[in-house]
């Protein structure tokens, strides 16, 4: 989850959408004699498709309200070429009270000839529906492809979230995973593995404004399904990333996520106070994982007992203690294996395969109560900290326990 600044329920804005179209929608005749939508045309040598996944029907609803504004006051495409770049939202978002369920829609954000920001409603769900079903993804992401031919399609998703953990109905560690939804007072979730499943093609960035999503466990779920990830390894403060200038760095023949992942750390890194200075990121060269599994396979099973044997205050932790147990899974994947004994030798190896892969790496001194002294970017399970019942779930959903038996 993101930390939310206020209680849950307070600031609820509720999402106005507009149907207007602009006059470049209105069908022409194609070469074959059909009627096209001009608009709506592929032009896959330069156009991007950038789809907002705003999970907000929780207690973040006001803050992800606001980051949804702060999108239209930055760059947003126009709609007067076949070739500009398309901006797609999806959002739920709260509007009254949680046994109050509103519908998901799914709109194109677009400014018209006269410059003014409409928002076009694409596709509506019904009220039960949630964000967090990766039913609802992935219709988003097949009517994104299928209504948008582009160049390359990118995924920013914003909501709560806790890395690969499983959600409370599968077992008794009553965590949550990817997005969440509120109805009627209850928290579901998205589990990982579902998240992974309900993205069918390979994107060029998936980028994850969302708490405790920076683990290696993320990164090789998406290895095939991704080019870049970014995410953070610690907590998200509600502010999350740079709206204001995220569609300028995504909405370009070439995304530069790692110039998304330097704004959302220039903006805690330079406010005056320390106090306000929290902030965790990495990006992930996503295609460039598996030396770092092969490295870490062989280290897993040579230090399998030192590993085993670590406490959870002889590593670095990304969590707050005291906040919540069920955070509190979350640890460097560097400082575990120094912590174990391996060797400089052994070190060097593992530290070329994790440059190899980490583009870009950055956190402040602290994250509110947490020393930051030994950080390397990706977050591990510490097989210590675990219950049977969750180990159990690692060893059946987690990709990464698959890929370098860290539990065997």
């Amino acid at each position: 989850m993101k930390i939310s600044h206020i209680a849950a329920g307070l600031l609820l804005v509720a999402l106005s959408v507009s149907c207007a179209k602009d006059p470049d929608f209105e069908p022409v005749n194609g070469s074959s004699g059909s009627s096209t939508q001009p608009g709506r045309l592929p032009s896959e040598e330069t156009r991007q498709v950038m789809i907002m996944y705003s999970a907000g029907f929780n207690s973040l609803s006001g803050e992800l309200s606001i980051d949804l504004s702060e999108l239209e006051e930055g760059y947003v495409p126009t709609a007067q070429s076949r070739s500009d770049h398309i901006l797609l939202v999806f959002s739920r978002q709260t509007k009254t009270n949680y046994s109050n369920p509103q519908a998901p829609v799914l709109y194109r954000l677009y400014k018209d000839r006269a410059g003014e920001v409409v928002r076009d409603t694409l596709l509506r769900w019904q009220a039960e529906d949630q964000a967090c079903d990766p039913k609802v993804l992935e219709e988003v992401m097949r009517f994104a492809k299928e209504k948008f031919p582009a160049k390359g399609y990118g995924l920013v998703l914003s909501s709560h979230g806790l890395g690969w953990m499983p959600d409370k109905r599968d077992t008794r560690a009553a965590l949550k995973s990817v997005g969440q939804d509120a109805d009627t007072g209850k928290e579901l979730e998205m589990e990982l593995h579902e998240f992974v499943k309900a993205l069918p093609y390979k994107l060029e960035y998936v980028l994850l404004d969302a708490c405790f999503m920076g683990c290696v466990e993320v990164a090789w779920a998406l290895r095939n399904k991704a080019h870049y990830v970014g995410f953070s390894p610690t907590e998200i403060m509600s502010d999350g990333f740079n709206y204001l200038t995220l569609g300028q760095r995504l909405l370009a023949s070439e995304p530069d996520a790692l110039a998304v992942c330097q704004d959302y750390f220039a903006q805690y890194a330079e406010k005056p106070s320390e106090r306000d200075q929290n902030a965790t990121i990495t990006l992930v060269d996503a295609s460039a994982l598996e030396p770092l599994a092969i490295v870490c396979e062989s280290l897993f099973e040579k230090y399998r007992e030192p590993i085993a044997a670590l406490k959870y205050d002889q590593v670095q932790r990304y969590y707050r203690y005291g906040m919540n147990v069920r955070h509190e899974h979350f640890f460097d994947l560097r400082h575990m294996l120094q912590q174990a004994g391996v060797s400089d030798t052994e070190m060097a190896m593992f530290d070329t395969a994790l440059q190899g892969c980490v583009l870009y790496e950055a956190h402040t001194a602290k994250f509110i109560s947490i020393s930051l002294d030994h950080v390397c970017g990706l977050s591990v399970f510490l097989p210590s900290s675990g219950t049977e019942s969750l180990k159990t779930f690692y060893k059946t959903y987690v990709d990464w326990n698959d890929a370098t038996k860290l539990l065997n």
